[in-house]
């Protein structure tokens, strides 16, 4: 569980996933910031906010994740990607070392990964 003042960020371009996941998070004593719909917004988060970990959509519309998941990887922020799609059709390494969960994501899943996530940092 994060301190009051660390948050989760939550990058879903998708409004009813993004909602769900913020009250699955929340319903699991998660603070969350977000939900943003794109790397400018997220980057803004990042900015703003007090980060402990990323929940990542691949793919944002018209762009894709990495370039937040680059960013988290400086400030060694953990995170975690998310997608619909049965294949990730985006070229990069940072995939062999993230965990990678599969929509619809259950309440169960979801927790069992924030605790994988969050061990690795403390």
């Amino acid at each position: 569980m994060t301190e009051q003042n660390e948050k989760l960020l939550v990058v879903e371009d998708t409004f009813l996933i993004a909602m769900q996941l913020q009250i699955d998070l929340k319903s699991l004593g998660y603070s969350v910031a977000g939900p943003a719909p794109s790397v400018e917004r997220a980057f803004k988060l990042l900015d703003r906010e007090t980060i402990k970990a990323a929940l990542l959509d691949v793919h944002l519309g018209n762009e894709n994740s990495i370039p937040i998941a680059n960013k988290l990887t400086e400030l060694d922020i953990p995170f975690l990607f998310i997608t619909g799609f049965e294949r990730v059709q985006v070229d990069s390494k940072q995939f062999d070392n993230h965990m990678l969960l599969r929509k619809p994501i259950n309440l169960e899943q979801l927790d069992t990964a924030m605790h994988k996530l969050l061990e690795k940092n403390e």
